[in-house]
């Protein structure tokens, strides 16, 4: 679905869309091997939903903190394949230059790709839809932003990014590509 290569800017909207993408990712990197931290809010109830069924060998390589808690010369941070930032900022307003400072450091201490994750903001333009917060200051940091969306009031929802649109259908609690364009 997002490129497994590079670190992303993860811009979704309300409800647990994005906590289930960013878990769904979690649990691709495992399986294949990887090792995953994840800095901040993890939920138990999201987490057993999608991760609930896997061993703990593969659940043994899935560590958690908090942002206080992971310092940029961690072992966690640094032999981490996947790291996901759930949220990298807060909920409102502008990014602060502390959140923006920590994940600059995040992502020169880590080895693997990064996933941060925002809730966006309203487009006060009228256009509609959402706008990812630092866009700009984080795509100059190597961050290809994804924003994630409602399709209808079904089960779809679109992937998109500057030049490629992912058609997302939500089956049995994870997502599957419907189209690709």
């Amino acid at each position: 679905m997002i490129d497994d290569r590079r670190s992303v800017h993860l811009v979704h909207g309300p409800g647990n869309d994005g906590m289930l993408l960013c878990l769904q990712l979690v649990k691709t990197s495992l399986l294949s091997g990887s090792n995953v931290l994840w800095i901040g809010d993890l939920p138990a109830a999201s987490a057993k939903s999608v991760l609930g069924f896997l061993n703990v060998d593969f659940l043994s390589r899935l560590f958690v903190g908090s942002t206080e808690a992971i310092e940029s010369d961690s072992t966690a941070l640094s032999t981490a394949d996947l790291v996901i930032l759930w949220p990298w900022c807060t909920n409102h307003g502008r990014a602060g230059k502390s959140e923006i400072s920590r994940l600059r450091r995040i992502l020169d201490s880590t080895n693997g790709r990064v996933v941060a994750a925002s809730l966006g903001n309203q487009d006060a333009s009228g256009r509609g839809g959402i706008t990812a917060r630092s866009r700009s200051k984080l795509e100059e940091m190597g961050l290809e932003t994804w924003f994630l969306s409602r399709k209808d009031t079904g089960f779809r929802r679109i992937l998109k990014s500057s030049d490629l649109e992912v058609e997302l259908e939500l089956r049995d609690g994870e997502f599957s590509v419907v189209s690709t364009s």
